[in-house]
C-alpha cells in the first residue's frame, strides 16, 4: 500500500518487493489510497491488481478512506498489510488494526522537521504494528528517538535495487549522441524529483562556479532528470546564472539507465534522505557519485571510498568535489569501478527481499499465535 505511485525511489522500492515475492506464497494486490501514477502501468503488467481509492482529497484526516480500507481488507481476506511512506502508513496502520491484520510500516525518510501529532500518531501506531521497516540506521534512530518506539519494534532493512534494471542498451557513444553530448564535454547528471529535498539549486550554484574554471569553461553539460513543483525557479536559477546552454531539463524519464550511460559524473545534493534508490543506481551503473552527507549516504559510501561526501546545502564544496573528479578521470573510473561492486555486494535485491521474508513470516507467525 502507498499513496500514489509517481516515479520515486519508495515507489520503486515497492514494485520490486512485488515482482520478486515468490507467487508459491504470496498473492499481492497493491493500494493506492489516491490515484495511480507513472508506475501504475508495470505493476499492471505483471498481472497483479491495482486498486485506487481516490480518497484524501483535502488536508483533513479522511475517515472514509480508513473504512474503504477496512472493506478492501476484510473482502480480499488479506493476510498482512505492507505499507510506504506516512500517510499510507498512517491509513494503513489505523485500518489494519480495527480489522484484525497485521501491518508492517516503511519509513523512507529521516525528520527534517518533527512535529507533535505525527511523533505522537506514530508512536501509538507502533504498539499496533507488527514491526517497522527503518530503511537507515539514521531513519531507525529518529523512530527511537523522536517517536518514543521501541528499539526491538524496528528493523533495519537497507533498499536494494535489482543491478539488471540499470543495464543499458546503447553503448557510452550512442547515449551521448542520443542526448547531443559532445565527447570533449563533462556531463554531469541528477536524478530526482524537483523538489526542497533534493536540493538542484546548490547543483546549479555549484555548476556556475565550475563554469568559471579556465579548465572546465564551456564543457559543462548539466542534465537534470525528473519533474516537480520547482522546476519553473531552477530554470530561472540556471538562466540568471548563465547556464541555460549548459542545463538539460529533461523532464521524467523512462530510459534512466541510457542517461547513466551517458554521464562522466552523477551528483546528488540532497538535503534529506533515506537510503536513495536513484543513488544506488548511478553506483550500480559505474558512475563516480558526489552526494550531500545526509542520513543513509555513508553507510554506502564509507569514509570516500565508494563516493564522496560533501556537507549539505554547500555548493562551494560540491564544486571542489566535481573539479577535483573533472581533472582526474582514472579516479573517475576507480571510484565508478568500487561503487558497481560495494552495490552488488551490500545494497542487491536479494539481500533485501530475504530480509523482508524473515519479517512477513515473523508476522504472519504473531497473527496465527
Amino acid at each position: 500500500m502507498i499513496t500514489r505511485l509517481p516515479v520515486g525511489g519508495a515507489e520503486k522500492v515497492l514494485v520490486d518487493v512485488v515482482r520478486r515475492l515468490d507467487p508459491q506464497r504470496y498473492e499481492s494486490i497493491v493500494c493506492c489510497i489516491q490515484a495511480k501514477g507513472e508506475l501504475a502501468a508495470q505493476i499492471e503488467g505483471m498481472g497483479v491488481r491495482l486498486i485506487c481509492l481516490d480518497r484524501m482529497q483535502s488536508r483533513r484526516f479522511d475517515w472514509a478512506a480508513v473504512r474503504d480500507l477496512m472493506r478492501l481488507l476484510r473482502a480480499e481476506r488479506i493476510a498482512l498489510l505492507h505499507s510506504h511512506l506516512y500517510h499510507a502508513n498512517l491509513y494503513g496502520r489505523v485500518a489494519a488494526f480495527l480489522a484484525g491484520v497485521p501491518a508492517v510500516a516503511t519509513v523512507h525518510n529521516v525528520y527534517t522537521r518533527t512535529k507533535f501529532h505525527r511523533r505522537l500518531l506514530n508512536r501509538l501506531l507502533s504498539r499496533a504494528s507488527a514491526r517497522i521497516i527503518a530503511v537507515s540506521e539514521a531513519i531507525r534512530d529518529d523512530l527511537v528517538a523522536h517517536d518514543g518506539i521501541a528499539p526491538r519494534k524496528v528493523t533495519v532493512i537497507h533498499n536494494g535495487i535489482d543491478v539488471r534494471r540499470v543495464q543499458a542498451s546503447l553503448t557510452r557513444e550512442q547515449a551521448r549522441a542520443a542526448l547531443g553530448i559532445k565527447d570533449d564535454e563533462l556531463a554531469i547528471g541528477c536524478v530526482g524529483r524537483l523538489e526542497e529535498q533534493k536540493g538542484h539549486r546548490f547543483l546549479l550554484e555549484a555548476c556556475a562556479k565550475l563554469s568559471n574554471d579556465p579548465g572546465l569553461m564551456h564543457r559543462l553539460r548539466i542534465l537534470m532528470v525528473g519533474d516537480g513543483r520547482l522546476r519553473g525557479d531552477l530554470e530561472r536559477q540556471a538562466s540568471a546564472l548563465g547556464l541555460m546552454s549548459s542545463v538539460s531539463f529533461l523532464g521524467t524519464r523512462q530510459d534512466v539507465p541510457e542517461i547513466l550511460r551517458a554521464l562522466d559524473i552523477y551528483a546528488m545534493p540532497s538535503l534529506w534522505e533515506g537510503l536513495s534508490i536513484a543513488m544506488l543506481e548511478a553506483m550500480a551503473a559505474g558512475l563516480p557519485v558526489v552526494i550531500s552527507d545526509v542520513s543513509g549516504v555513508a553507510q554506502a559510501l564509507g569514509d570516500n571510498q565508494y563516493g564522496l561526501r560533501v556537507p549539505p546545502a554547500d555548493d562551494a564544496a560540491l564544486a571542489r568535489a566535481i573539479r577535483s573528479l573533472a581533472r582526474e578521470p582514472a579516479r573517475r573510473r576507480a571510484l565508478g569501478a568500487s561503487a558497481r561492486e560495494r552495490v552488488k555486494a551490500e545494497f542487491s535485491i536479494e539481500a533485501m527481499m530475504s530480509q523482508l521474508g524473515s519479517v512477513y513470516d515473523g508476522a504472519l507467525a504473531g497473527r496465527r499465535a
